[in-house]
């Protein structure tokens, strides 16, 4: 990639995007910058960059930013609708990403690129716990926080590269290559950006473009997509299924086998901090890839006993007068929601928080899901009115809420002994909340303000 004396403007002010402006200046380019929004920690990093001589817009989109520049590159978070995206369409730009950049950069191509709908950063933070008991160097990147481009000082020709992508990462690749790709599920997501559903799959299909038939494909027999995806592909496939036995990874008499090869047990699983048939593929997905780089399975039994969730992950926050208030605020999708009801038995007992930013998602997968195990619904954000219009016919009484504080007020009432308060809101967090994670922090702090 020739980069020296070349324009590139850069969308969005995160880490990715300070990240990519300070390395692509450093390789001689000509860098812009373009950033909607403003606040502090914005305003620190158009500091730093300025001082680099890197000019940097922050509140609004130039239009003549983009007729500025040669290349787009895109943060993680920028959506496609986004207006320099548009803009940069209209007039014929290039628009690459970040992760392309850094792969025509990095000296090392030992790539393990992990995507789906939900699962993403759990399992990328497992297989990054299995090579860091195993010793075997690599880096961690990605949509999980740090970027790839700003991890390439630390990357040599033996370091493997272990990295999360988004599907708004894989819009804008060209030659990127994982030599081993994990397709962990996909299911309907970012309706509002993405034109349809198929538009989001072939997203996800970008993953494996420029695989070589030495390059691995792992992914979820049971999703039909995936499946539908890794059937075409040329490459080396595992698939993993927590359903039936297959040629691949698979449950099967209280034990995941690969093959005929026993990897750990059930118990083991259910006596670690993971919960749910969800988190179980998440770690099937894992194992494929210890066995494909000839990782011993006791450090993959160690990482099973020893990990950690990412918070907002099914976290227990407190249980008041017998009340179990559980924090969910990574369901960001529906898809999400189902694999959480999935976690709990059929006993009636959940009082379920749904709403957030309307993503255009249909709940009526939610339904069989609901039945037997929801006794309440608590509404809250702009996406509560249609929720409760989808969901009008399951009989399930459904309150809309104003804020937090009136939600767990409302729960606790309403609630008795054995019961579970879950937020697993089936959307995004922006209608009220910057992230995912303030929306749950927020639950969390009404919560314990009532202990």
């Amino acid at each position: 990639m020739k980069i020296k004396g070349k324009r590139f403007l850069v969308v969005g002010l995160g880490e990715t995007g300070f990240d990519s402006a300070l390395v692509l200046k450093k390789f001689g380019a000509d860098v812009r910058v373009t950033e909607i929004k403003n606040s502090p920690s914005i305003d620190d990093k158009k500091k730093i960059l300025e001082g680099y001589g890197i000019v940097v817009e922050t509140g609004r989109h130039s239009v003549d930013f983009v007729k500025w520049a040669d290349s787009i590159v895109p943060g993680p978070g920028v959506p496609l609708n986004a207006e320099p995206i548009v803009r940069a369409k209209e007039n014929n730009k290039r628009i690459i990403s970040e992760i392309e950049i850094a792969y025509q950069l990095s000296p090392s191509k030992k790539i393990i690129a992990i995507t789906g709908t939900n699962g993403k950063t759990t399992t990328v933070s497992f297989i990054d716990l299995v090579f860091e008991k195993a010793k075997i160097p690599h880096i961690t990147c990605g949509n999980i926080g740090n970027s790839f481009i700003g991890e390439l000082e630390k990357i040599n020709r033996d370091t493997w590269i272990i990295i999360e992508v988004s599907s708004f990462q894989l819009e804008y690749i060209e030659k990127f290559r994982a030599h081993i790709g994990v397709l962990l599920n996909i299911a309907q997501d970012h309706l509002d950006y993405y034109s349809s559903f198929s538009q989001y799959i072939e997203a996800k299909r970008k993953l494996f473009a420029s695989s070589h038939r030495d390059d691995w494909a792992i992914t979820n027999y049971e999703n039909t997509p995936c499946r539908q995806i890794a059937e075409r592909l040329e490459c080396n496939k595992i698939f993993f299924s927590s359903k039936r036995k297959i040629d691949g990874i698979f449950l099967s008499d209280g034990f995941v086998f690969f093959k005929q090869k026993k990897l750990f047990s059930i118990n083991q699983f259910q006596e670690s901090r993971l919960t749910g048939i969800h988190n179980l593929e998440n770690i099937m997905a894992a194992a494929a890839i210890t066995e494909i780089c000839g990782i011993s399975n006791n450090f993959l039994s160690m990482a099973i006993s020893d990990f950690t969730p990412h918070r907002h992950r099914l976290e227990k926050v407190a249980a008041i007068n017998g009340i179990t208030f559980i924090d969910d605020s990574k369901a960001t999708n529906v898809d999400a929601v189902c694999r959480a009801l999935e976690s709990f038995s059929e006993t009636g007992n959940i009082i379920l928080i749904l709403g957030g930013k309307d993503k255009g998602i249909s709940f009526q997968p939610l339904v069989p899901f609901l039945k037997g195990r929801v006794k309440m619904i608590l509404l809250i954000g702009e996406a509560a009115k249609r929720i409760a219009d989808e969901l009008s016919n399951t009989e399930i009484e459904m309150r809309e809420t104003k804020n937090f504080e009136q939600l767990v007020r409302i729960a606790l009432a309403q609630g008795k002994p054995g019961d579970v308060v879950l937020l697993s809101p089936g959307c995004s967090s922006f209608d009220m909340f910057t992230s995912y994670s303030e929306r749950g922090d927020v639950f969390q702090t009404a919560v314990k303000n009532l202990l």
